[in-house]
């Protein structure tokens, strides 16, 4: 006669915790390995000739002396991988009108402009857009400024944005959209714009 094991309920239950706690220990592994990977630093005047570089090779048209002029407010990120700059997050202090809805040349600044991320093509889907959105914020509240704009891409609808970003935005867009930007149609294009306090 074949001798059968039956195991207990709790026995089960003991071995799905186990598996749960494996995929949440391999998940984690995965996030550390990734984040560990990559460094997110201010950009300095050091920094300008391999943020040009990253930009060009993602298609933006500037100049190194553009790129050391924006580098110089020191309100900038970039991320490294070994060291290697991989992903640019231009940045630079501004002054918003709120009631006009638009950038004014006062030099009272209380808005900081993203300029959209430059990320290499291998680091494409590790979330460095996002990091860099974000680093840029935590300086915006840092220096108590009260605004976050960005301008979006020019193929942005101007009515049903939101709705529009939902479905077939950008990715930046939709990093946009999830961290709580709101969209205001202008001569410019849309503006993309988060209140700080």
């Amino acid at each position: 006669m074949e001798e059968k094991f039956v195991i207990a309920p709790d026995q089960k239950e003991e071995k799905k915790e186990e598996q749960k706690e494996e995929k949440k220990k391999e998940a984690k592994f995965v996030r550390l390995f990734n984040e560990d990977q990559i460094e997110i630093k201010t950009l300095g005047a050091d920094d300008v000739e391999d943020a040009t570089l990253v930009m060009e090779k993602c298609a933006f048209e500037v100049t190194k002396d553009e790129v050391f002029k924006v580098i110089s407010y020191g309100m900038s990120f970039g991320c490294y991988d070994n060291r290697m700059l991989v992903a640019v997050g231009l940045s630079w202090p501004t002054a918003y009108n709120e009631e006009k809805k638009s950038l004014t040349t006062s030099t009272k600044y209380n808005a900081l402009y993203l300029e959209e991320p430059a990320v290499l093509l291998m680091y494409e889907g590790r979330g460095l857009r996002r990091i860099l959105v974000e680093a840029r914020e935590q300086l915006a509240r840092k220096n108590r400024y009260s605004y976050l704009l960005a301008y979006l891409g020019k193929e942005t609808p101007r009515i049903g944005i939101a709705d529009y970003i939902k479905e077939s935005g950008s990715q930046l867009e939709k990093i946009y959209l999830e961290l709580g930007f709101s969209f205001i149609p202008t001569n410019y294009g849309v503006l993309a714009i988060k209140r700080l306090r």
